[in-house]
């Protein structure tokens, strides 16, 4: 049997969202309904020049997720706490794919800081590009 080929991709990665230059700002309800995370990749090659050059340059960063639709808030002391917290170093490009999806059902919300605390609220010094693939 050879492989087959098909365009429709259904439920199953049927939305993508892309955010171009994440940081503590929260993106709230991204999705406009419930569904799965399936996939995150998180693009921070941006941050190559300043690991390099920068004593005090990000070293990371971490995308943090929650599931709600509204009264979301990013970093800061006053920050929602995080259900979900994915690292990745700067200069790289790293993915996640979440086998059988992380389901949400208030909504998908998200922001990115440089510390894993829930306290963290610096945002990365250069753009992290956060690309999502849910239903």
């Amino acid at each position: 049997m050879s492989a087959v080929l098909t365009n429709v991709l259904g439920d199953l990665a049927g939305k993508l969202i892309i955010d171009e230059d994440a940081d503590t700002t929260a993106e709230t309800h991204v999705t406009g309904t419930t569904g799965s995370m399936y996939m995150v990749q998180i693009d921070t090659r941006e941050g190559t020049a300043n690991i390099l050059t920068e004593a005090n340059a990000d070293t990371a960063c971490y995308v943090k997720f929650v599931d709600a639709s509204s009264n979301v808030t990013g970093g800061g002391g006053s920050s929602s706490t995080p259900s979900l917290v994915l690292y990745a170093p700067m200069g790289k490009i790293t993915t996640y794919v979440i086998s059988g999806g992380w389901a949400f059902s208030n909504g998908l919300s998200f922001w990115t800081v440089t510390t894993a605390a829930t306290a963290g609220d610096d945002s990365p010094t250069l753009d992290v590009k956060v690309t999502i693939i849910s239903s």
